[in-house]
């Protein structure tokens, strides 16, 4: 994957162990402004379809946990976020005619910040699935699968989540690679095995840096995330994918025009090439769907 600059995840992976406490810290600037060039005009090609709360507000206010590379990062001054859904976002400016302001969230505070009325969306690379329908509705935009990543040259000989037995595994809080982790590790005991150690890290920064440091033998993170980061920083295995599924824009439920405002949105820049173009400039358009639908996950 190219990129001209490099996220804030691997400049803290590669980073002096003196230099990891500050480069933390300054990755959980709140609410970063985004500064875009798009021109915002209610006579913007799907501006008709917004509630009217939104359109008066001009603004619609996105949770993201910002520092999940290559969804969303910050850029080296700390503050700039960065992405495939930042790049998203821009585009959806561009249909809508008003602004997408991203506000850092911790993962596991996004979907109460939603049901809260904190937030008008989420954008955080966050999977669909029927748990979490429950509380939000999700308009899927991109299929990915759950992912192992190991040292470099994966010494262990790690090669599927069985081979977790007993082995000390970090994963990062709130996500469903967490609720992966408890069921292999229950699958473990079942078969007369060691469970998995499991570790829960408030971030991917904390983890990664846990798998690197040799506190944990393996983690558990989306097989996208976890590839941008092995090859970016040359010194982790990712395995092949396992249980893909869906990535979705999160919404509140109820907010019912403003998630078939963002499914048409969707279908206008994957009409024009711009979705995928966005994906295939990160290295992800294998991830690209060609519908978008609301709540599309049933497993």
């Amino acid at each position: 994957m190219s990129r001209s600059r490099r996220s804030a995840l691997v400049r803290t992976v590669v980073a002096a162990t003196a230099a990891v406490g500050s480069l933390l810290a300054a990755g959980c600037s709140s609410s970063p402004a985004h500064p875009s060039g798009t021109t915002l005009k209610a006579g913007a090609p799907l501006h008709s379809l917004l509630p009217k709360a939104i359109a008066d507000k001009g603004t619609i206010d996105v949770a993201s946990d910002i520092e999940y590379p290559p969804f969303e990062s910050y850029a080296a001054d700390n503050t700039t976020v960065q992405g495939i859904d930042r790049e998203l976002a821009d585009a959806f400016e561009t249909q809508f005619g008003v602004k997408l302001v991203f506000h850092n969230t911790a993962f596991d505070a996004i979907i109460p910040g939603l049901v809260a009325g904190r937030y008008d969306m989420a954008m955080s690379a966050m999977s669909d699935t029927p748990t979490r329908q429950k509380q939000v509705d999700f308009v899927d935009y991109f299929k990915a699968g759950g992912g192992i990543m190991l040292a470099k040259g994966n010494p262990q000989n790690i090669t599927t989540l069985d081979d977790l037995c007993g082995k000390k595994v970090a994963i990062d809080k709130g996500t469903t690679e967490e609720q992966d982790g408890q069921a292999q590790s229950t699958k473990c005991q079942s078969q007369g095995k060691q469970p998995l150690d499991i570790a829960i890290y408030p971030g991917q920064n904390q983890m990664v840096l846990a798998l690197q440091s040799g506190r944990a033998d393996a983690a558990l993170l989306d097989s996208t995330a976890g590839s941008y980061v092995a090859k970016q920083t040359g010194q982790f295995t990712m395995l092949a994918p396992y249980q893909a599924g869906f990535f979705g824009i999160v919404f509140p439920k109820g907010a019912t025009q403003l998630e078939q405002a963002f499914a048409k949105a969707l279908a206008a820049i994957s009409k024009d090439g711009t979705y995928r173009q966005i994906l295939a400039k990160f290295g992800e358009d294998t991830g690209a769907i060609d519908s978008f639908t609301i709540n599309g996950a049933t497993s």
